[in-house]
């Protein structure tokens, strides 16, 4: 009788044992799956942040190429000025002697000054 008591209390001890095992299994089996859903989530934020770079580094593309229109733009006006000034120290001369003369032929004049130059 006492053997049947002390097996059964050795079963007892060891399912005890077993569930603690059991139990501390779990909880490392919690800890790696919270860990592995962070790590996904890591992965993610990395996406995005690849995304985010290459969106950044089309804008400073973008960006360069505005700046050379740009650039451009300005040479263009900084030769029509200097055409401009041209024009006008051609012209000046004219319109000096032409101030008596009525406003249309002034006009007329500065119309065929511009159509032989250009």
């Amino acid at each position: 009788m006492k053997d049947k008591i002390l097996l059964m209390k050795r079963k007892i001890l060891l399912k005890n044992k077993i569930l603690l095992e059991n139990k501390k299994l779990l909880m490392k089996n919690k800890i790696l799956l919270k860990h592995k859903i962070l790590l996904t989530k890591h992965r993610i934020l990395l996406m995005k942040h690849k995304i985010l770079l290459m969106r950044h580094r089309i804008l400073l593309m973008k960006n360069k190429i505005l700046l050379m229109k740009n650039r451009h733009l300005l040479i263009k006006n900084k030769i029509l000025l200097m055409r401009h000034k041209i024009l006008l120290m051609i012209l000046m001369p004219n319109l000096m002697t032409n101030m008596c003369q009525p406003k249309q032929n002034l006009r007329l004049r500065v119309i065929h000054h511009r159509t032989n130059l250009f």
